[in-house]
């Protein structure tokens, strides 16, 4: 999947007009249309809470009134509450016959779920760091948790990074399409290998060095080198994660990794200046040099983008508990020091413990029991309390710090500690990506989009109409003066056969009637016509509907295969 955004593929509206479906008067021009002031939108910040006790244990049975949320410090009066126990089913008394197995939903069934109660699970194996041995021990688990996690309705997705980010298995409900993709990965290389005799080389460069500056320049190169592969995972996870921007319901990456240093290299500065004193160089301050790759920023940002979009982190790191041993002094004719070996594994650790609690998931760090880390996971998605409360009036792209505590100082809390309430803008651009990319029902307006044949032009594009269908009733119309004022602003984004999204392009219809037609409106749509250039070939559009009154929206979507039908 690509989710490269290019102007040449771009939904570009160059022409819009719109008409009642039915005789209604005419519209006022739009500077005539007085501006609507007001604006019905009570909006709840939901967060997702696991409660455990100091051994891990699930707490249950828990009211609103034990718990505490903070906005930036400031206490939020808890206005939704709910907690979600998917308790398992109690084992059959001796002597009675089981009760057989419900019959698995239909499909039907399983289109009527919810958007905001499906569960997404994205499964990310940074290749590039992972030696194949290790990555295939997680697999065992992985396979077990995807074949019993995801209940009807529920999505997972496979995603790996070799230096750059490619989608193995896009969402599907199908758990055995994710084994069968897991298999296939198992039998693939795996880049580690090669970063691990890197590794070594730079170490026995700094060994034999004989002086401190040819010693030090190794360290450098070996970070810059690191931080430079840091940097490219990051910013493809984050562009994963920013697609499901739009998306509802619970959201997990499963983050598997030998990687993701805190501070890129940082162990080879310490080989430095072990090796300055073994040899009396006056060098010295080589960890403060190395201090100029510090990437914990880049983390934190990861962590922001994942509560942005409402996804928790649980991150494993599949090197266990031979971590610090294996991985750096098996095969080596030259015995790593201790400090240096420990400083290599916390240098990939910290940064998985940092992520996971910023976004209220766990983090799996030396340790080899890769099968409670996924029962953790599954217990985190059936078990957990959902606190909400009322938005404040202003509506930014600004980060807030999230707090919340529980009364019994005996229990510990997780959960994502920050978000961004997005503006109607952000909120509507990211849900037109996700229509593009993703199954969604979201169509509170009931709107519907229909495209007519493409055009040619001399440029090699095509110029396609479509028409937008608003049912009239579903729009909201405030009285003022003479005439009943409302109108919506639509979004639409189309998407080329190979995933290049175009930019999202908004335009705003203000709508009026006069009182004396108002009932006249009952039973009839809009129709909101627009043209679109875009690529020959095959074409997804992507359209969102926002009701500018109530704030009410709609999705729909349409594909068109662009070509000369002269």
């Amino acid at each position: 999947m690509k989710t490269t955004r290019r102007t040449v593929a771009a939904a570009t509206l160059i022409l819009a007009a719109a008409a009642f479906a039915a005789d209604t008067p005419k519209q006022k021009p739009a500077a005539d249309v007085p501006k609507l002031v007001e604006n019905i939108d009570v909006r709840v910040i939901n967060v997702d809470v696991v409660v455990t006790d100091k051994k891990g244990n699930r707490i249950h049975g828990l009211t609103k009134n034990d718990f505490e949320i903070l906005e930036n410090g400031t206490p939020k009066t808890i206005s939704n509450f709910y907690e979600v126990d998917s308790k398992p089913k109690p084992p059959t008394p001796a002597g009675m016959e089981p009760s057989a197995p419900p019959p698995p939903p239909s499909l039907a069934q399983i289109e009527q779920i919810p958007d905001n109660q499906k569960r997404r699970i994205i499964f990310y194996v940074d290749n590039l760091s992972l030696m194949p041995f290790n990555r295939n021990r997680v697999f065992k688990e992985m396979k077990e948790f995807a074949k019993t996690v995801l209940r009807p309705g529920d999505e997972a997705m496979v995603a790996t990074f070799n230096r750059s980010m490619k989608i193995r298995a896009a969402f599907t409900r199908d758990p055995i399409q994710i084994q069968q993709t897991l298999d296939t990965l198992a039998g693939e290389s795996a880049l580690g290998v090669s970063g691990k005799s890197e590794w070594r080389d730079v170490e026995t460069r700094i060994n034999d060095s004989q002086d401190y500056d040819s010693a030090l320049a190794a360290a450098k190169q070996y970070a810059e080198s690191a931080q430079h592969d840091m940097r490219q995972s990051v910013t493809s996870l984050n562009a994963l994660m920013s697609t499901l921007a739009g998306v509802e319901g619970k959201k997990i990456v499963v983050l598997t990794t030998e990687g993701f240093q805190m501070q890129p290299g940082r162990e080879m500065f310490q080989l430095v200046d072990e090796v300055s004193r073994q040899k009396g160089w006056q060098g010295g301050g080589s960890l403060l040099e190395g201090m100029q790759y510090n990437d914990s920023n880049l983390i934190q940002d990861l962590a922001k983008t994942a509560n942005a979009n409402g996804i928790t982190l649980y991150a494993i790191h599949a090197g266990g508990l031979g971590a610090q041993n294996d991985n750096y002094m098996a095969d080596s004719s030259r015995s790593t020091s201790y400090s240096v070996s420990q400083m290599a594994l916390s240098n990939s650790t910290e940064s998985l413990q940092m992520m996971a609690e910023l976004t209220g998931g766990v983090a799996s760090v030396n340790s080899n029991n890769f099968a409670g880390a996924f029962r953790t996971i599954a217990g985190d998605l059936d078990a957990y309390y959902s606190l909400g409360y009322r938005a404040g009036t202003e509506r930014v792209d600004k980060q807030r710090n999230l707090e919340v505590r529980v009364k019994n100082r005996n229990y510990l809390v997780r959960n994502r500690q920050s978000f961004v309430e997005k503006s109607t803008y952000a909120e509507m651009n990211d849900r037109v990506i996700a229509n593009l990319l993703y199954r969604t029902k979201a169509n509170d307006l009931k709107i519907a989009v229909r495209s007519s044949t493409p055009v040619p032009q001399d440029d090699g594009l095509f110029r396609v109409p479509i028409e937008i269908q608003i049912p009239l009733d579903n729009l909201t119309f405030l009285p003022q003066g003479e005439i009943h004022a409302g109108g919506f602003t639509v979004y639409v984004a189309v998407a080329n056969a190979e995933g290049d999204m175009s930019d999202v392009s908004r335009k705003q219809h203000p709508i009026t009637i006069p009182n004396a037609d108002v009932d006249k409106i009952k039973g009839k749509y809009y129709t909101y016509q627009l043209t679109l250039v875009m690529e020959p070939g095959l074409n997804k559009i992507s359209v969102g509907v926002v009701d500018d009154v109530s704030t009410v929206t709609g999705f729909a979507k349409d594909q068109v295969i662009a070509k000369d039908m002269r």
